[in-house]
């Protein structure tokens, strides 16, 4: 089974005012919808209202393979909303209105096992409310040898400008088994753009992880055990890159539900499957893979 932690919330992705789609997201909602699509086995921790907006998530939920038992809907509150404009590079600006109530709670009984996946991420992770909660979930990964999966997602470096927020940041690198994100994410973390030292700070933080950094147009590279694999973008004509990374780290996950292990080239394999899934997404308005993929 797959575990995805992270925000549930409507996506409104707006070109022009008459090209607006409106889509369920977050970053993890949008990873398991394409794992779901893939039929692997996958479930949301997440946390929604209890309006139209619940609801239409809900039946996308169900429709798409994702089950939904570990999200928490509060009574008469309204979910989270995000407005994304996209730029002339289809990169979108977020302005996001958050709907959470003032008690929060995110399940608690969830058994892992060491056959399982959890991903989580963004600044949802880094959350005070929940923060407790979601350290209790990562440290029960960790005994069961569940296999982590961090994707910091910090998208701006004023993110981290509370201590208690990079401090946390920190302990999600320390205890992850595959840390995926972007040049820009480690740039912001980190404070600065050489990727060299990017591996080298997170390195000093978790000696035996697999980074994985992606950097757009110029593709990605990972680090496993003093290894480099650098490999290309694949080709794509871009329509949006919303869900982009979020496809890759299901393309990850695809890679690693489906492949042995000790096959030759597994890492470059489940890199190229990630790769895969990201130009698919980036090829469409959609935050997913397409359903016939």
């Amino acid at each position: 089974m797959v575990f995805c932690l992270g925000e549930s919330l409507l996506d409104i992705i707006i070109s022009s005012p008459d090209d607006v789609v409106v889509r369920p997201g977050g970053a993890m909602l949008n990873a398991a919808i394409s794992i779901g699509r893939c039929n692997i086995k996958v479930t949301l921790i997440s946390e929604l209202g209890d309006d139209d907006s619940a609801d239409m998530i809900l039946t996308y939920l169900q429709k798409n393979n994702v089950e939904a038992s570990f999200i928490k809907c509060y009574k008469n509150s309204k979910t989270s909303l995000a407005l994304a404009f996209l730029d002339e590079n289809k990169k979108p600006k977020y302005s996001f209105i958050k709907n959470y109530p003032e008690q929060r709670a995110i399940a608690e009984n969830i058994h892992l096992t060491k056959s399982d996946i959890l991903l989580f991420g963004s600044l949802y992770s880094l959350d005070s409310q929940i923060r407790k909660t979601i350290m209790a979930l990562l440290d029960k990964a960790k005994s069961a040898n569940t296999t982590i999966i961090y994707d910091p997602n910090i998208r701006h470096s004023h993110h981290l400008e509370d201590s208690k927020l990079n401090e946390a940041v920190y302990e999600n690198i320390g205890i992850a088994d595959i840390i995926k994100g972007s040049d820009e994410d480690f740039t912001n973390i980190f404070g600065t753009s050489d990727i060299n030292k990017q591996i080298k700070n997170i390195r000093l933080i978790n000696t035996n992880a697999f980074i994985i950094i992606t950097m757009g147009e110029n593709g990605v590279l990972a680090d496993y055990l003093g290894n480099r694999i650098n490999l290309p973008a694949l080709k794509t004509d871009v329509l949006s890159t919303i869900g982009a990374g979020d496809a890759f780290n299901a393309g990850l996950i695809s890679g690693i539900s489906t492949l042995n292990k000790l096959e030759d080239q597994y890492h470059i394999k489940i890199l190229q499957k990630g790769l895969e899934f990201s130009s698919l997404v980036c090829a469409s308005l959609d935050n997913y893979i397409d359903i016939n993929n």
